[in-house]
């Protein structure tokens, strides 16, 4: 009589008792990219390295009540005077939780004549500005530093004392835009404190004086934002608002992660005519992953190309769709798949799915004009089935081209009007995870395949501050 399979040294482990080795690993990748891990893990080593406390492990204990997992935000504002960087740094500290510190504030406080042209002594305001920053680090909040460093010698006492920003922002407005608001000011339109436009002037000279050699070790974190447009510096209201929305998309987004990368699960929805399709498979390119058009793998298609699956697209719940993710190569390499949900059902069971729920969701928004426009010149040559969007040189070639009676612009609003009545059932499914981004696609397309590569490319970005919508 035979051993039972499980009981002897070359089967110890029966079949329905063995582990899912793939399964659990795949659960183990998830969890550690959605919390984070890496980050985590780098923030706390650089913690420990740059400060060395005394007592790490309540030192780490601190440091995991932070808000996220790279740490508290640190945010250097830079700009030329007279462009309202002290109400931004206000708004900024407000709207995130953090410590603000002005270097003006802390010298006119000391005693220090602040209206005078050139800056004030290097080794005072260093000392200041440290002080506060040092208390902020210590009871782990994030800071908001305002008007400091203005030179390189300013920017050295930062490095000696390990003090990294996050974010390094530079308000940018030509000089004539500064004038005018100078002007406003004086003439009692905005709130703030108008100098003379000699002062000014000169001020503005030694702020490009210093700038560029100030920030150039920060020159990989910089974001410029630019602001007071020029033709109405007395609408303080509306650039201040323009000026916001870019800054707090610049400081939700999280610095690239050093972790290792998973293999890519993205999908890219948007109207015909905004180029989901070119952005798909350049991204999937860069990415060295497969690229997934779900308009070729029709039943006909599917038939054709892969006959031995067709069993397979009957039993799973995607369909075509399902089975083509399932294959060896998306799910070593990853995926970036075009055209596929269509209906709100098919993005539900998209996001139930435990293995193919994706990573990121690139709804492209663009107008219907937009679209219509795009679609307006695209032309296919009969003969070789290339298609054209500019008028070839050859008559030859001219003579051959057919327009596509979808491209018309009847039949493209109709295809609109359809897909934005199927996004609204849509959006709400792929939403509700955390890792859906709606991309304006009215721009070049070359602008707006760049904001797609950085939504898919960083972590998320931080949830929108408490209190906000």
């Amino acid at each position: 009589m035979g051993k039972t399979p499980g009981t002897t040294l070359a089967e110890p482990v029966a079949k329905d008792q063995q582990p899912d080795l793939r399964s659990s690993l795949h659960e183990i990748t998830e969890y550690l990219d959605n919390q984070g891990a890496y980050d985590l893990f780098d923030y706390l080593l650089k913690e420990l390295l740059t400060k060395q406390p005394s007592d790490p492990i309540d030192h780490l204990l601190k440091c995991l009540q932070t808000e996220h997992s790279a740490g508290p935000l640190k945010v250097i504002v830079s700009s030329a005077p007279g462009v309202g960087r002290e109400d931004l740094s206000n708004r900024i500290a407000s709207s995130f939780g953090l410590e603000i510190v002005k270097a003006g504030d802390l010298l006119r406080n000391a005693g220090v004549d602040v209206i005078n042209i050139g800056y004030a002594d290097e080794c005072e305001v260093a000392e200041l500005v440290m002080e506060r920053i040092a208390q902020a680090e210590k009871e782990m909040k994030g800071w908001v530093l305002d008007g400091f460093p203005r030179t390189r010698q300013q920017t050295s006492f930062l490095k000696e004392r390990s003090v990294v920003p996050t974010h390094v922002l530079v308000l940018k407005a030509d000089e004539e835009a500064i004038l005018k608001r100078n002007q406003a000011i004086n003439d009692g339109y905005i709130q703030g404190e108008a100098v003379s436009v000699k002062a000014l002037k000169q001020k503005l000279d030694l702020y490009t004086c210093h700038a560029t050699s100030a920030l150039e070790a920060y020159k990989e974190r910089i974001r410029s934002i630019d602001c007071l447009c020029g033709d109405d510096s007395h609408d303080e209201t509306q650039w201040a608002e323009v000026v916001w929305a870019q800054t707090e998309k610049v400081l939700r987004t999280l610095p690239r992660s050093k972790g290792p990368q998973n293999p890519a699960r993205v999908v890219i929805l948007g109207p015909r005519g905004v180029g989901v399709r070119e952005h798909t498979a350049l991204l999937a390119s860069r990415l060295g992953a497969v690229f997934v058009d779900a308009t070729q793998l029709g039943p006909k298609e599917m038939a054709l190309k892969m006959p031995s699956l067709m069993p397979l697209i009957e039993t799973d719940r995607l369909g075509a769709v399902g089975v083509r993710l399932r294959q060896p190569d998306c799910v070593k390499q990853g995926w970036v798949l075009c055209g596929f949900p269509l209906k709100p059902q098919q993005a539900k069971l998209l996001m139930e799915d435990a293995d193919l729920a994706p990573t990121r969701v690139a709804v492209l928004t663009a107008s219907v004009e937009t679209c219509v426009q795009r679609l307006r010149l695209r032309m296919t040559d009969s003969a070789t089935g290339k298609v054209w969007t500019t008028r070839p040189r050859s008559d030859a070639v001219r003579k051959r081209l057919q327009r596509n009676p979808n491209d018309q612009p009847t039949a493209v609003e109709g295809q609109y009007a359809e897909y934005s009545k199927n996004l609204e059932g849509i959006l709400p499914v792929v939403s509700a995870s955390g890792s859906c981004a709606q991309i304006p696609a009215d721009d070049p397309l070359e602008s707006v395949y760049s904001e797609v590569v950085e939504f898919v490319e960083r972590p998320l970005p931080l949830a929108a501050p408490k209190g906000q919508d």
